[in-house]
């Protein structure tokens, strides 16, 4: 099985995966209007992205 060590960097590169994937799934709009709901959206993906690194690495720390 994987160290410790190598289990952290599994959880970032899946985290910045899952967070790049879904940048470019959303793109870049030509409609003003949805430029600020993209925003928003991009907004609350960092925000879990965060919470799921936060409870990953205190998992990681206490097992």
């Amino acid at each position: 099985m994987f160290e410790k060590f190598e289990i952290l960097i599994i959880i970032i590169i899946i985290l910045l995966a899952f967070y790049f994937v879904i940048t470019l799934g959303a793109g870049k709009g030509k409609d003003p209007s949805s430029a600020t709901k993209i925003a928003r959206y991009l907004f609350g993906v960092r925000i879990l992205i965060a919470i799921i690194a936060i409870v990953s690495l205190i998992l990681w720390l206490f097992l």
